[in-house]
């Protein structure tokens, strides 16, 4: 029996240098190089029947058959140009502190035509994959990358910035957020653990483990300090961030958890994997209560999921089968396909105030929909793919970020672009608003984190 591991964004491991997690910039690089259907369905990880128990059942009708390490032949699908993998008494040669080289990333450099940029951080040495803003302190936000580092800032009324490194990690930073009052900072890291950290101090409080592969994202509970965390290994798992505590394992999917998170209410958790699937989780029990599969669901990987503000269970996905689902985890339907796009979704958004969404994909644009008819009311476009979109609360307006490495504002009742704000000479990967929405910092893979006044 062969496991086949193929070059796609959740599991790319290229030797001699740090992974990256599934970001826009290296999906249009493995679209480009995509010549072979993929498999959708993986061996499950051992760490799903150590955390579950040896008599843990598979949804389906038929028992699962666990195969040992040792009964396999595990063959690379690697292109020619690919080097092979590093064996574990392998050294990375070189200068530790050099810049670390993501051969993932969308190579293309930007030009940017003006530096639009309150404030440059270039404290990291890689891509930086990751970044958030603090909801209660508007001078203070984080970031995570390539460098196996995180860092968190502070912006002086001079606009100048002291970083705080917060190295615990082994592996990248895919992942940073702080929780509901500020007071705590969640890093993720490919290597497999959490880790939480004073704001106030920068120290290291806790470390949360158990995941048998990289954490693709985490997410924390709107309420509480409960953290939620997505793995390359199948599975989401929960934890008391103040004791440690493993509180839950969510097992089912037959792929990487991609994207996920609490419900508004934080009575639920949603989790959207490669495989295809939306599960809606009992957080308690860890019983999966709901299951969007197949027709009239998605057709492929599940790449990212928005929540509706107040509307109970109303959610919106998107899928590299380039098309979004609006879905009600309340009836277990699906409400709508919004079919626009020619490329993978990479991020999509539900407006709080309008009956509107948006999406964002490789091919450049970003659709605003129309939830009454499921139909577009405007498409606004970029340079290159769409790595992020945010709603301004309270408008019609929204953010959004693109390999282009601009960053821009939307009025999408006129579907005029308001600001454009340049800088960065490498793909935008990630963004989060200051507490006011008036500013914006972004992470990028020219290894710097930029600040931008969006609005005066």
């Amino acid at each position: 029996t062969r496991k086949i591991f193929r070059r796609d964004p959740a599991h790319t491991a290229p030797s001699g240098h740090r992974r990256s997690p599934r970001t826009a910039g290296n999906a249009v690089a493995v679209a480009e190089q995509r010549s072979t259907p993929r498999s959708f369905v993986m061996e499950p990880p051992s760490s799903i029947r150590a955390a579950m128990g040896a008599d843990h059942d598979d949804d389906g009708d038929a028992e699962p058959v666990f195969i040992d390490e040792g009964d396999c032949e595990v063959a690379l699908d690697l292109d020619e140009e690919d080097d092979a993998p590093m064996d574990s008494d392998d050294e990375i040669e070189g200068d530790p502190d050099a810049p670390i080289e993501d051969r993932d990333a969308e190579g293309t450099d930007v030009v940017p035509p003006s530096e639009d940029a309150a404030a440059v951080v270039r404290a990291h040495r890689g891509s930086v994959y990751a970044c958030a803003w603090s909801p209660t302190a508007a001078d203070c936000f984080a970031s995570g990358g390539g460098d196996d580092c995180a860092y968190l800032h502070r912006i002086g009324p001079d606009r100048a910035v002291t970083s705080t490194p917060l190295k615990a990690h082994t592996d990248t930073v895919s992942s940073v957020a702080f929780n509901h009052d500020g007071t705590l900072l969640a890093t993720g890291g490919l290597e497999g653990r959490a880790c939480i950290w004073s704001v106030t101090t920068g120290e290291l409080l806790r470390t949360l483990e158990g995941p048998g592969g990289g954490l693709e994202w985490v997410r924390w509970h709107p309420k509480g300090n409960v953290l939620l965390a997505g793995s390359e290994d199948f599975t989401a798992w929960m934890w008391n961030a103040d004791n440690a505590e493993l509180m839950q394992v969510f097992a089912g999917h037959s792929n990487s958890v991609l994207c996920g998170g609490f419900s508004p209410d934080g009575r639920g958790v949603v989790t959207g994997s490669f495989d295809g699937s939306l599960r809606i989780w009992a957080p308690r029990s860890g019983e999966c209560v709901s299951l969007f599969q197949g027709h009239p669901f998605h057709d492929g990987p599940v790449t990212c999921v928005d929540f509706h503000a107040t509307t109970p269970g109303l959610m919106l996905t998107g899928s590299e089968d380039n098309t979004c689902r609006l879905v009600s985890g309340e009836s277990g339907k699906v409400l709508g396909t919004l079919a626009g796009h020619t490329e993978t979704v990479e991020c999509v958004g539900l407006s709080a105030d309008f009956p509107f969404a948006a999406s964002g994909a490789i091919d450049a644009k970003c659709v605003v929909w129309d939830l009454n008819t499921s139909q577009p009311r405007t498409t606004l476009m970029h340079d290159k793919a769409v790595s992020a979109l945010r709603w301004i609360p309270g408008t019609a307006c929204l953010y959004s970020t693109s390999i282009d490495g601009c960053v821009r504002l939307w009025d999408t009742r006129t579907s005029q672009c308001q600001a454009a704000k340049w800088g960065h000479t490498k793909g935008v990967l990630d963004f989060a608003p200051s507490p006011d929405f008036k500013s914006l910092v972004t992470a990028s893979d020219d290894h710097t984190a930029r600040v931008f006044q969006m609005v005066q």
